[in-house]
This record gives C-alpha cells, sequence and structure tokens, in this order.
C-alpha cells in the first residue's frame, strides 16, 4: 500500500516537470524591461491682471485706479459753438484683452449747455470729435486704442450760460470678461469756462433844451446796445452805434442804463447793465 502511495507521489511529480520544460521549451528563459521618462512639473498657477493705461501723459495710470491731467482739453472764454478735443492713447497691459468704457462727467458750476464727447477711434478736428465707435471698445492683451475727448458749448447755449467754469473728468472703467475683475482711472481736463459779454460804460453826453444826450464805450464784437431809460429804467431803445439823444416836450426824469448785446446765430448773449445815470429832461436839462 504504501508502495502504490510513493508510486502516485513521483507520477505527478514527473508531471509537473514535464509542463514546465514545455512552457519553456526545455530551458529557463529570463527578460527584462527598462524605460526612463523625464518628469514634467504642472504649470504654475497665477491670477490674471486688468491694467488699462493712458500713454504719454507722465503719470500713465500704472496699476489700478490713478488720475491723470490732460490741460490740453481745455476751453476759456467759451462761446457758443465752440469747442476744443484731443487724442489719447488707451494701452492695454492685461493678461486678457478688456472691455473698456469712457464716461466724461462735468465738475464745477458748468451746466449741461457744455458737451462732452468720448469716442473710440475718433478724429481730432479741432473743437470736436469726427467719426469713431463710441464710448466703449475691446483692447487686445497689449494691445491700444485711440480715444478721442472733446469738450464743447453748444450753439443755443443761453446768456445764463456765461461765466460758468469747472472741468471735465473721464473715467476709464476697464473689465476682464468673465470676471468680476475691473481698473478705472481717470483723465481730468484743463480749465473750461465760458465768456462774457463785456460791459460798457454810460456817461451824460450834450445838455439841451428838452434833451440829454447819453454816450457809451465801445465793446468789441458787439452787435448792438439797449439803452434803458425813464422812470426806473423802464423804456428801452435798441441802437447799434454808441450813443442817443432823448427828448421829451414835458419835462421828465428818469435813470439810464446800457446793456451791450452779442448775437451767436441762433442766440443773443447779453452783458449785465452799465453804470446808472440819473437825469431830467427840462427847459435846462440835467444828467450826473
Amino acid at each position: 500500500m504504501a508502495e502504490r502511495r510513493r508510486r502516485a507521489r513521483t507520477g505527478v511529480v514527473a508531471a509537473l516537470v514535464a509542463v514546465v520544460l514545455a512552457l519553456t521549451g526545455g530551458g529557463a528563459a529570463w527578460a527584462w524591461w527598462q524605460a526612463t521618462a523625464e518628469a514634467v512639473a504642472p504649470p504654475a498657477v497665477a491670477a490674471g491682471t486688468v491694467d488699462v493705461q493712458v500713454a504719454g501723459l507722465g503719470n500713465e495710470l500704472v496699476g489700478p485706479g490713478g488720475t491723470v491731467p490732460l490741460p490740453a482739453l481745455s476751453l476759456t472764454g467759451a462761446f457758443p459753438g465752440s469747442g476744443d478735443s484731443e487724442i489719447v492713447t488707451v494701452r492695454n497691459v492685461s493678461s486678457r484683452a478688456v472691455s473698456v468704457t469712457a464716461t466724461m462727467t462735468r465738475t464745477g458750476t458748468l451746466t449741461t449747455a457744455f458737451t462732452t464727447i468720448a469716442t473710440f477711434g475718433g478724429t481730432d478736428t479741432g473743437p470736436a470729435c469726427s467719426g469713431g465707435s463710441g464710448a466703449a471698445t475691446t483692447i487686445a492683451a497689449g494691445g491700444t486704442a485711440t480715444l478721442c475727448l472733446a469738450v464743447g458749448l453748444a450753439a443755443t447755449a443761453p446768456s445764463g450760460t456765461q461765466g460758468q467754469s469747472g472741468g471735465v473728468t473721464t473715467t476709464l472703467a476697464a473689465t476682464l470678461p468673465g470676471t468680476s475683475w475691473t481698473d478705472q482711472g481717470t483723465i481730468t481736463s484743463g480749465t473750461v469756462a465760458a465768456g462774457t459779454v463785456p460791459t460798457t460804460t454810460l456817461t451824460c453826453g450834450t445838455l439841451g433844451v428838452l434833451s440829454v444826450a447819453f454816450t457809451w464805450t465801445e465793446v468789441p464784437d458787439a452787435t448792438s446796445y439797449v439803452l434803458r431809460y425813464g422812470s426806473n429804467g423802464s423804456q428801452s431803445v435798441t441802437v447799434t452805434g454808441t450813443s442817443r439823444t432823448i427828448t421829451s416836450l414835458v419835462q421828465v426824469s428818469g435813470t439810464a442804463s446800457v446793456v451791450t448785446q452779442r448775437a451767436f446765430g441762433q442766440v443773443t448773449w447779453t452783458s449785465v447793465p452799465s453804470n446808472t445815470r440819473s437825469y431830467t429832461v427840462a427847459a435846462v436839462s440835467l444828467c450826473g
């Protein structure tokens, strides 16, 4: 019995050896594979930037916010229909393209009689901006855009606009599309002010029987003068020259003053009244 078990184990071992020899072709074979590769680190994580600048004005609004002066954009002694315009270069040093909007605001005592224009790509015609794509544009990363800025006094500005003064502030607001990131800079103009019609000076002229003459100084560019006379200046007459004689068949007394007028096409501006003179028209007239 023990002999049969021994022969059975011997048979199993022989079978296993036969299988191994069949798989290896009767001999042992070994292989070793090796490969090398350079490990690449992931790219660094960096935040984007939004920075819109104004080239050529000294302080160029580098970094967030800031204010830069543009003294060349100014308007002094302005009359209806006058204006001034200037070109500035807006530069985008952001990491991506940005949307930029220019908004102009009047400061000081300037009313809506003063007009403003901001247009990208516009042409400086001297008193105004021509053409352009409007107050908003998109500037590529590293790119620039020209912006025409203008301030003017409307041709229909009323006489009450005289003496108003202030300035114009242009706000450049840049936005990185798809984000809440922004940059905002400010451009300030030079002085903007309306002119005034000068006042004349009234004097007494020749005194006559039942007449009094008035004369006044000539005002450059005046279109006409309005002489106010009578009781408390209740009467008036428009004169193109610089003198007027008041006559009366009866004795009258009153006060006189003169207002200068200057026409500007659609509107006429008037000065403040001159000094006053009291007078009496009589057989012996008086004025002083």
